[in-house]
């Protein structure tokens, strides 16, 4: 069994990495997306963006935005609802 995100979707997380200024390009079997001012990239299947979104894509685009300075783990969290309070169903990185 996969899991996933209870309540969020593929096309949430485009709007939050889009909001954070990654563009989006769809391919044969992949979604990726660039962040052109930092070079950060993300690759993701090609799922419907209705598909429930799997813990290990959120944790891979947290990890990126992290990791290049875009969003901290909160702040990220924080993107997926405008009034800025956190998803009860988001998992939380360990790190």
């Amino acid at each position: 069994m996969i899991d996933t995100v209870k309540g969020r979707t593929y096309d949430d997380l485009d709007r939050v990495l889009r909001r954070l200024g990654f563009e989006a390009k769809e391919h044969d079997n992949v979604r990726s997306y660039l962040h052109r001012e930092s070079d950060a990239f993300i690759t993701l299947p090609r799922l419907p963006l209705t598909d429930p979104l799997r813990e290990y894509h959120l944790a891979a685009a947290r990890m990126t935005a992290d990791a290049f300075g875009l969003s901290g783990q909160d702040d990220f969290d924080a993107l997926f609802d405008p009034e800025g309070s956190r998803h009860p169903s988001l998992p939380l990185l360990r790190t």
